[in-house]
């Protein structure tokens, strides 16, 4: 298996460092997540942050609800040492797994948790490891919890799915231009620009981005079991989509 990209401490510091320019709902993605789980009240408890890389959303959890506590799971080695240093004031609170996505990362869990969340991350799987994961976080949730992935999708109409991407493209090589990215960041957009934009019609692989529409993964939210499934928040290609096991919210 090739070294996983963002596996390099140098480029996950600048990745963490630019990761409001890079992305431009970052915050806003993230701030419906923390407000889905307060109105699912899903706030005491274990919280597990999917593909959390560098403990970002976490922090803003642990700060926001003191009942909460938060493991962070990833793949990365470089982003989970910056997880483990941002999450260190909140002692116990706070923690780390080294797992991949693809693999069956709940059974390792010390209990089940009342939310699972996520942030740009579960759209590098491909679809077969999408219908998995949703799965596996289904089983893993206590009952009542809650599933929010904040993440990037594809619109339905390809067309309209391009633009997006350019619209991003833009919009991130203006920061770019504005000196808010570092080069060796620019130097990792350009060769996402390559795959995404230049080789669009490219067949996609496990560990691309493997952007599915809304539909197609509500779809697999109530295969998993899901009684609530739907999308609450979006803008533009960026969506976060719930599930709830059990009675379902409003």
């Amino acid at each position: 298996m090739p070294e996983y990209r963002w596996n390099q401490t140098k480029l996950a510091e600048e990745f963490d460092r630019a990761a409001e320019f890079i992305h431009p709902h970052y915050l806003p993605v993230q701030d419906a997540i923390l407000d889905l789980l307060a109105k699912a009240n899903a706030t005491h408890g274990l919280i597990v942050d999917a593909g959390g890389g560098s403990g970002r959303l976490a922090q803003r959890i642990l700060e926001l609800f003191p009942g909460a506590r938060v493991l962070v799971v990833d793949q990365s080695e470089a982003f989970l040492a910056i997880a483990v240093r941002r999450l260190a004031p909140f002692g116990k609170r706070g923690g780390v797994m080294l797992a991949r996505l693809q693999e069956d990362w709940t059974a390792r869990l010390p209990e089940a948790p009342v939310a699972i969340v996520s942030m740009s991350a579960i759209h590098h799987l491909d679809p077969a490891e999408k219908r998995d994961c949703y799965a596996r976080c289904f089983r893993a949730l206590a009952e009542g919890g809650v599933l929010l992935n904040g993440d990037e999708v594809r619109d339905p109409d390809p067309a309209v799915y391009k633009q997006h991407m350019l619209d991003w493209s833009s919009w991130k090589n203006g920061q770019i231009a504005d000196g808010k990215i570092s080069d060796a960041m620019a130097a990792n957009w350009r060769k996402w620009e390559e795959r995404n934009i230049e080789r669009f019609d490219d067949p996609r692989k496990s560990g691309d981005d493997c952007h599915e529409t809304v539909a197609a993964q509500l779809g697999y939210f109530r295969d998993a079991g899901f009684t609530t499934a739907d999308a609450p928040w979006t803008r533009a290609m960026w969506t976060v989509m719930r599930g709830r096991k059990g009675r379902p919210v409003a």
